[in-house]
């Protein structure tokens, strides 16, 4: 696989180098972004890894969940541990120690954070038939996004109110999986507004893995004047969601649909998040301003290893940016400065696991239900945010841009927790507990950027930066592991963009990053989860990913990561033992990474798109004992028929219903645990805008 994806590649890059020979004045791809860096810029601009996932690609994606669309892209790991019906996401190793939800990486919504104060971000609100384009910076961007952007940033972008969609979207596909949306955009004078409501749902291919979704959402924009516009949303969600568990390797191999031979069989997410915020935007002479305001609520009921969580939070957050226009000894210049902050007020109570089977000395065998029992935890954490940015864009020329940044952040704990019962592992039963966790603490960090582009020739940019990350302990992690250090990454990238006539692009960046102090996840017999710093790791890294239109309406792309990330000083301590992890690679991240891909648009409207992905072999613990294999050839396809007002489309994911795990791990100690990849599954869909 890996030959032919570099005989493509190759391919790919003479064909491109033949469009630069003859092409005078390409045409430019038009792909501008604001997310990089806070205005609005060129993709081949932008002196950092950027990847776009655009309204055309979206339109030719199943979108049940956010993960589909920006799965293949290079630096870039999203899959399920699930099922397929939420988003692990991971970008160059940032993200790695997420058990549930998104962390070391900034979301984003419309542009404004939906990541909370410790890092944690949740995707369950997203309206995936709302999304219209996302953007992904690659590596870390806290010198404009602040603490826990170590990894990068993605923004996903919805409809605007000012668009006047009306649409109906309905989907049908294996496992009774639908889908509905239904979306009405109007105006009444400069005031413009969308209604939307959505459901998804699946009985899901595997035991205990179901999954609903219900959403509403409401925009209200106005525009004031030219220069002057204000725009509100409002969100409601209801998520459930069952989490189905790992197998054994046994397990594995004999049937993959089967339930979890784990304690705690029942696990799950059962979710209702409303969130909104009020965003302007106006214009004075050379200054341009971009207050937000945002709040979000949260409440959860998850039962998880050893207990049940119940409870939720309130996030109160602002963001006031201000883009100022000059000239610096006649050159061109954009000053970008702000102030962000965020309050997280949690409260959330824990509880036994109410009913479950028990053996000899009344240990626990497994759970009969999620019910819950009695209440074994009670508590109440407040975390805050507040940075200071700025940020200086120069062009000394037309072949010059220049930026240079820097940031002030401080995260604040307070972490409160009285004990009265816990799950104990070494003799498997509940026990009375009294404790109580009361621990403040805060960090701080100043983070800056150096990021430079050269127009090398019409056709192609280089770019290089010098950037810096910062991310914090979560409360969780914290209440784990008090002693836990912030992390510092410190990155190192340099590479070429080209933008040629007719469609055709070719994207290289090559990276080098030191952590101090990575916060690295350990789990011990039991699932249980400690977390420890490492000293020190390195990252290097390559991301190529390319696109040409062969004929009229055929393109041809592919995207090939390299990854090659080290611990160089860590020893992880299991049962207060510790080992010397130096040298070794990290779990789960495979050396190599590849996506190849075909879509066809006929000028009629027919189109067709296969895809295949691959991934190497990789760790599967931090001791790196054990290795497994990887995929290879997992291959989707798509037809359908799209113009102006119909689209619809028929696609089957994993065509040759190949068995794989999404992902294998290994308890210190213990034996290899596996977490199956969906199989072969269809969708049908039909959107119709009035």
């Amino acid at each position: 696989m890996r030959y032919l994806f570099l005989i493509f590649m190759h391919a790919l890059l003479s064909v491109n180098i033949l469009f630069a020979e003859t092409a005078v004045k390409p045409e430019q791809l038009e792909e501008v972004v604001v997310t990089a860096t806070r205005t609005d810029r060129a993709t081949e601009e932008i002196p950092a890894g950027v990847s776009a996932v655009t309204k055309e690609d979206i339109s030719n994606t199943r979108m049940f969940g956010i993960k589909e669309a920006i799965t293949g892209l290079s630096g870039v790991q999203a899959e399920s541990r699930n099922g397929g019906y939420d988003a692990r996401l991971i970008i160059r190793g940032a993200g790695l120690k997420a058990r549930y939800g998104v962390r070391e990486i900034m979301i984003l919504l419309d542009g404004v954070p939906v990541t909370d104060p410790d890092g944690l971000s949740r995707l369950d609100f997203v309206d995936t038939q709302l999304v219209e384009r996302i953007d992904i910076v690659k590596g870390p961007n806290s010198t404009l996004y602040g603490a826990n952007a170590a990894g990068g940033v993605i923004n996903i972008i919805t409809k605007s109110p000012y668009e006047e969609v009306k649409s109906i979207k309905l989907g049908y596909g294996s496992e009774d999986t639908q889908m509905y949306n239904l979306l009405y955009g109007n105006h009444i004078g400069s005031t413009y507004f969308t209604v939307s409501g959505s459901r998804r749902s699946t009985d899901s291919w595997r035991e205990w893995n179901e999954f609903e979704t219900t959403q509403g959402n409401f925009k209200l924009g106005h525009m004031f004047s030219d220069k002057t516009s204000v725009e509100a949303t409002v969100n409601y969600t209801k998520a459930d969601i069952q989490l189905p568990g790992s197998l054994t390797e046994a397990q594995f191999e004999d049937d993959i649909t089967q339930l979890t031979s784990d304690i705690w069989r029942h696990s799950g997410r059962y979710s209702e998040v409303f969130f909104s915020n009020l965003k302007m935007e106006t214009e004075l002479d050379r200054v341009k301003l971009k207050p937000v305001v945002y709040f979000s609520k949260w409440d959860h009921y998850h039962p998880v290893t050893g207990l049940i969580n119940e409870g939720g939070a309130s996030v109160y957050g602002t963001d006031i940016q201000a883009d100022i226009t000059h000239k610096i000894a006649g050159m061109d210049g954009t000053l970008t400065t702000g102030f962000t902050g965020q309050i997280d007020k949690a409260d959330g109570d824990k509880y036994t696991y109410q009913e479950y089977v028990t053996g000899t000395g009344g240990r626990i065998l497994y759970t009969l239900s999620d019910e819950k029992g009695e209440l074994a935890e009670e508590g109440n954490d407040t975390t805050t945010k507040w940075g200071v940015f700025i940020q200086e864009s120069i062009s000394p020329s037309d072949k010059w841009i220049i930026d240079m940044g820097v940031r002030y952040d401080e995260v604040g704990f307070d972490i409160n927790t009285d004990k009265y019962k816990e799950y104990n592992y070494s003799t498997g039963k509940y026990i009375a507990k009294s404790e109580t966790i009361d621990e403040v603490q805060t960090f701080d960090n100043i983070s800056p950027r150096l990021g430079v582009v050269y127009k090398l020739t019409e056709i192609f940019n280089l770019y290089g930066n010098a950037s810096t990350g910062f991310q914090t302990p979560q409360s969780s992690e914290l209440s784990i592991n008090p002693d836990l250090k912030p992390s510092t990454t410190y990155n190192y990238e340099t590479g070429i963009k080209g933008r040629f006539e007719g469609g055709h692009s070719l994207d290289l960046s090559v990276f080098y990053m030191t952590v101090k102090d990575e916060i690295v996840q350990t789990t011990e017999p039991g699932n249980i989860s400690s977390y420890s710093n490492a000293g020190e790791s390195i990252k290097k890294g390559a991301e190529l990913s390319g696109k040409l239109q062969a004929l009229k309406g055929l393109f041809l792309g592919g995207a090939y990561t390299y990854s090659n990330f080290k611990f160089v000083d860590f020893t992880e301590p299991i049962k207060g033992v510790n080992y010397d992890r130096g040298g070794n690679r990290f779990p789960y991240i495979p050396k190599h990474q590849y996506t190849l891909y075909a879509l066809y648009k006929h000028p009629r409207g027919f189109k067709v798109k296969v895809d295949t992905n691959a991934w190497g072999s990789y760790y599967i613990d931090n001791a790196n004992t054990e290795k497994y294999e990887g995929y290879k050839f997992i291959t989707n396809a798509l037809v359908g028929y799209e113009d102006s007002r119909l689209d619809v489309t028929f696609d089957v994911l994993n065509v040759f219903d190949k068995k794989y795990a999404m992902e294998v791990t290994k308890e210190s100690g213990g034996a290899a645990k596996y977490r199956p990849a969906a199989p072969q599954t269809w969708m049908a869909k039909a959107g119709y805008k009035f």
